[in-house]
């Protein structure tokens, strides 16, 4: 587990591009924080990371955006969500392998999820500053461990 901070908005976007440098098909990401955490800053900078000039905008609506890349970034938002059989009109397990996924309010159906997904929790520690725990499997994860790391230590 490594924990960084983060104190402001740019910040927390900084990270998420940090994060999508390591990125690749069949990788999800599960994203945990109260409203207004940041989980969707933190999409947006993987997005930018990865190339994606679209604006990413937190799929609380609609459950899903897909953004068009090589592979597709699936962005899913189960906050909304009050029963387990809701998921099944998106069917989030038939996007896990095709693309890089981000999940956030994952916590609400965590059994959905792939068993090796690396959790990100982000908690408000002030007005524009977070906590942000990575927490993976260090042999499935070892690049997104490393970079993190780095970035951590760097910040």
């Amino acid at each position: 587990m490594i924990t960084l901070y983060t104190r402001s908005e740019a910040e927390t976007i900084a990270f998420g591009e940090c994060v999508g440098k390591v990125l690749k098909q069949g990788d999800v990401i599960a994203l945990k924080g109260d409203l207004g955490a940041g989980k969707t800053h933190l999409v947006q900078g993987a997005a930018k990371q990865m190339g994606i000039t679209s604006p990413v905008v937190s799929p609380t609506f609609s459950l899903m955006n897909v953004y068009d890349h090589v592979p597709p970034l699936h962005h899913f938002d189960f906050y909304r969500l009050e029963e387990e059989y809701e998921l099944d009109s998106i069917d989030p397990e038939e996007y896990w392998e095709t693309g890089i996924s981000f999940v956030e309010w994952s916590e609400k159906f965590p059994h959905r999820l792939p068993d090796d997904a690396a959790v990100i929790t982000i908690k408000k520690t002030g007005d524009t500053q977070r906590e942000i725990t990575v927490e993976a499997d260090a042999s499935r994860w070892k690049d997104l461990l490393k970079e993190v790391e780095g970035y951590a230590l760097g910040h």
